[in-house]
């Protein structure tokens, strides 16, 4: 049997909900979101019967009927599907137009109706042809026509569902891509929410803290649980939802208001304005985890019995849910007399997971199973991996990361600029990789195809790597200083910077280790020509990387004097010394955060340390002598304290003077080469 259609048999795993303080009693739950669904059927939305206000209420009705509301609220949902055709809004990629289709796949899930079929099938043939020769924006290779976080409870699970009812995996492939893409550029892991769009990057609270709308990420936990129900048990990509569905719960409960509600705004819990919609969604997904399994009881049940309690008290005397805030993009009011059609329907979602937890009977039919399931420690969208490549697309720079450190060597392209020999450190805080998204986002203007039936679809510009949008950023300035432990000759008293590398090699690549050589080269002032191949190896779980070079002037090895450089990264540049074991370190502040940068080499190598140049080309160097064959081996690498681990001068120094100088390869080293790049 076909794998979609063998997960309608499914059923899910419910672990009952035990009853605490004041219980959850069942009759009471019903009662409350028969209030709130009765009040909204006899004040019904002034908005279109396919506007995507209206598909959470849909998809509550549906459930209301499921756990024992009655028929009436099946029969409001028909009702409603006929008046349309139980098609789509008109616009065919913009994703607001999509939300309804869960309801009528819904419906036809059960009556196998194929006029309720139809309609989705011809939206997505239509969406597919509007769509092709887009081009991928990220590394899920989507094309961010998912472009704000809403949508994610919009669109993709209408194509799963799609996929689990006719057996046919083109759709659940495009929504799991687009899905990825969306995360991709909207996800914060550092607080594991989402900015709503890509305009919210930079802006921030009247408090200063990042804005994190309650709202934008209800509709993104709704989408995430929809999804988990209806992706196959073995779906290559279910561990990454799961990771994600529990990052965004631990991150939740946190942010939880004394009186149970979320905040417009998640990350000032204490705050102005409790919101009902984004609670509801989010007592949803709690209830849906605890459902399951999922999720430990403690905090999420306690978490999401206060939620329920305080939405309870959002009902108004005549049964309209207050507290919902309007319709917008981003924190906002939300007082007694503030409803909308869509807060309606996360409370019934939500109602009806509990009464599920309550009465496992009335566990909901063909989604997918969970028994004995756990969630991922984290999420991760790649198993962290060593990585090394060549980056044609920015400048020919040369890239290099493990899963706590990223750096750069920079590139031919920028032969003709102030960068040269020196090293680039990219400050990460997450385990999993980031260059190659990070260099896709910086070259990549983000297109809204949301717009195309209008004909006009705005270019944004690309996400920039040198801010942080929580998986770190590139805040380290090098000029043409050495950089984070960059080499250069040293003669007559003065660093010989060579230029941009001119050639490269990759030797070895991941996953628990890389290794390439880069070749250097430089005319002197006298007219020799002084060159350098450097090998650098870099293995997982380690800060330092081990850097051999050898030296040749005109052709010949010898013993050089050579400078390893620290650059100063502000005012608050602390030079850090243990010479006897040859280890050397700075640490200072920047952008508010610890950031160590050190150097490791052989003690009897080091000839003095000194501070050289002024302003952004202030730098410590570390005088050494080469081998009798020009060669040097030495470590190099960075702790920064928004990674977590090290977060001050003293740690930083126990890392490096507890580091084992072994090597993790001994290089054959050749003769530099004397030709062009070697691609």
């Amino acid at each position: 049997m076909n794998r979609f259609i063998s997960a309608l048999a499914c059923m899910v795993c419910v672990v009952p909900l035990s009853l605490r303080g004041e219980p959850l009693d069942e009759a009471r739950v019903l009662e409350k979101m028969k209030r709130v669904a009765d009040w909204q059927l006899a004040n019904p939305s002034t908005h279109p019967v396919t506007d995507w206000t209206q598909a959470p209420f849909y998809l509550g009705l549906l459930d209301l009927h499921q756990v024992g509301g009655g028929g009436k609220y099946l029969d409001a949902v028909i009702a409603s599907g006929a008046k349309c055709g139980f098609g789509p809004g008109s616009r065919v990629v913009h994703a607001d137009d999509h939300a309804v289709l869960q309801a009528w796949l819904t419906l036809q899930e059960g009556d196998r109706d194929p006029a309720k079929l139809r309609p989705a099938l011809a939206r997505f043939d239509a969406l597919m042809a509007r769509l092709a020769g887009k081009p991928a924006i990220s590394r899920s290779g989507g094309t961010f026509t998912l472009s704000w976080c809403d949508t994610l409870f919009m669109s993709p699970p209408v194509w799963a569902r799609l996929s689990r009812t006719t057996g046919n995996r083109r759709f659940l492939e495009w929504a799991d891509r687009e899905w990825w893409t969306c995360v991709d550029v909207l996800y914060d892991p550092q607080y594991s929410l989402f900015y709503r769009d890509r305009r919210f990057f930079d802006q921030r609270s009247p408090g200063g803290s990042k804005l994190f709308w309650s709202r934008g990420n209800g509709w993104v936990v709704g989408g995430l649980v929809h999804m988990l129900d209806l992706l196959p048990a073995d779906h290559p990509s279910r561990e990454r939802y799961l990771g994600l569905y529990r990052d965004m719960m631990h991150s939740l409960v946190g942010l939880q208001g004394e009186d149970g509600l979320w905040r417009t705004s998640l990350l000032e819990p204490e705050g102005q304005d409790g919101e009902a919609s984004g609670t509801a969604f989010f007592v949803y997904g709690l209830s849906w985890g605890l459902n399951r399994g999922l999720l430990a009881d403690e905090p999420f049940r306690s978490a999401m019995e206060k939620g329920w309690t305080a939405l309870g008290r959002c009902i108004q005397d005549d049964g309209m849910l207050g507290f919902v805030q309007k319709i917008g993009d981003r924190p906002g009011a939300a007082g007694p007399g503030s409803t909308e059609v869509y807060g309606a329907g996360a409370f019934l979602l939500a109602g009806s997971e509990i009464v599920r937890g309550i009465d496992s009977t009335k566990r909901k039919p063909g989604v997918a199973g969970f028994e004995g399931g756990r969630l991922p420690a984290s999420f991760q969208p790649e198993k962290p991996r060593v990585h090394v490549r060549y980056v044609p697309e920015r400048s020919d720079d040369f890239a290099l990361e493990n899963d706590l450190v990223a750096f750069r060597f920079y590139g031919p392209a920028l032969r003709q600029g102030a960068e040269d020999g020196g090293l680039d450190a990219w400050l990460k805080r997450v385990p999993y990789p980031v260059m190659d998204k990070w260099f896709i986002e910086d070259v990549t203007p983000l297109s809204d195809y949301q717009t195309a039936e209008s004909g006009h679809r705005p270019e944004f510009a690309p996400k920039s790597y040198h801010a942080d949008q929580g998986e770190g950023y590139d805040a380290y300035k090098v000029g043409d200083t050495r950089g984070c432990g960059g080499i250069s000759l040293w003669i007559d008293g003065a660093p010989a910077n060579l230029e941009t590398y001119t050639a490269f090699r990759i030797l070895e690549t991941g996953p628990e280790r890389g290794r390439f050589e880069l070749d250097y080269t430089i005319t002197l002032k006298d007219g020799r020509v002084a060159r350098e191949r450097k090998h650098v190896t870099i293995v997982m779980g380690s800060r330092l990387i081990q850097c051999d070079s050898k030296f040749t002037i005109d052709g010949k090895p010898g013993v050089f004097d050579v400078a390893i450089g620290l650059k100063h990264q502000g005012a608050s540049a602390e030079f850090l010394e243990d010479r006897g074991k040859g280890r050397f370190g700075l640490w200072e502040s920047l952008d508010g955060l610890g950031l160590g940068t050190g150097v490791v080499l052989e003690p009897s190598r080091v000839t003095e340390t000194r501070v050289h140049g002024d302003g952004d080309a202030r730098q410590s160097l570390i005088l050494a002598r080469t081998a009798d064959d020009g060669s040097i081996r030495w470590f190099t690498g960075f702790g920064w304290e928004g990674q977590g681990e090290i977060r001050s001068r003293e740690e930083w120094m126990r890392y490096l003077t507890g580091f084992g100088a072994e090597p993790y390869v001994e290089p054959e080293m050749t003769a530099p080469a004397t030709g062009g790049p070697a691609r």
